[in-house]
């Protein structure tokens, strides 16, 4: 009687284990894409301020921006320091993105200097990340 208590015991753990690892393993790689209330934003040539906000998640952070190619990569950085791991801040040179409140909210401001006398429009992407969602938001100026 003991065996077959045993074994009974023995088939709901496997089974438990096999189900519950599926369910483990389907949820770690099944995040939502993040969805943008715009992913492009157009400057003039004056520069400006514009915000771009997550509308399903609540944080994420900057991991990085590019103008033309991963070549000039920009890697975000961390109001707090490096060992916060926020990733905040952007400082692209003519383009700065900041995540508020230390990288606690949903929403980026992107800051955009004026362009100088008879510059050219420039483009840029930036790169954000919520767990294991990723998407990407451009930016240009005329």
């Amino acid at each position: 009687m003991k065996r077959f208590a045993y074994a009974i015991a023995l088939v709901a753990t496997l089974f438990c284990a096999s189900s519950c690892e599926e369910t483990i393993f389907e949820k770690e790689g099944d995040w939502d894409p993040i969805e943008l209330d715009k992913s492009h934003v157009n400057f003039p040539p004056e520069g400006g301020q514009n915000t771009v906000s997550a509308l399903n998640y609540s944080r994420w952070w900057i991991n990085g921006g590019y103008e033309s190619s991963y070549q000039d990569y920009i890697h975000a950085t961390s109001s707090g320091g490096e060992e916060t791991y926020t990733y905040d801040i952007l400082d692209g040179g003519w383009y700065r993105v900041t995540v508020p409140d230390k990288g606690k909210s949903n929403t980026i401001i992107i800051t955009v200097d004026p362009l100088s006398d008879g510059g050219n429009p420039r483009e840029a992407i930036i790169e954000m990340q919520a767990g294991n969602a990723f998407t990407k938001i451009s930016i240009a100026q005329q």
